[in-house]
């Protein structure tokens, strides 16, 4: 595996889950996107996972579009040792790398939705650019 400068690779991307449910989707109306994100960490495999989730609503709590996607960053061995894992035996995922970690796994969620979609009446519906800074608000900790 070739990482780049910054100690990792884009090891594994998966669509998690995706579904268009026709009975909720209406053409008119406001749309409402919710969005979730989450990480994960496999240190045996020293490997971070990113999962991001995207519904699409025209009423609350009826989606008509659903997308998750988990994308998967090895990081290089002696960066996970010296770096990520931690004197006190708990993993830290900088804030800036999360960040980063985010931002690609947004941008592949966007490529995934797009194929899905393709041909479709739900093809019009696009993730929108996202502040990310503002859903990673800290370093990630990871304690066992």
């Amino acid at each position: 595996m070739t990482y780049n400068k910054l100690g990792f690779a884009l090891s594994g991307l998966r669509t998690v889950s995706f579904a268009t449910i026709d009975t909720a989707y209406k053409k008119n109306g406001t749309v409402n996107l919710v969005s979730n994100l989450g990480f994960g960490i496999d240190t045996d495999k020293h490997v971070i996972s990113c999962n991001v989730k995207f519904t699409f609503e025209k009423k609350a709590d009826q989606p008509f579009l659903i997308l998750e996607v988990k994308a998967l960053f090895e990081i290089e061995k002696n960066d996970f040792i010296n770096k990520v894992k931690q004197e006190d035996g708990t993993y830290l995922v900088a804030k800036g790398l999360a960040v980063h970690f985010a931002v690609l796994s947004i941008g592949a969620a966007r490529g995934v939705l797009h194929a899905k979609t393709e041909g479709t009446v739900y093809n019009e519906y696009l993730l929108p650019t996202i502040d990310v800074q503002q859903m990673v608000e800290e370093d990630i900790v990871f304690s066992f």
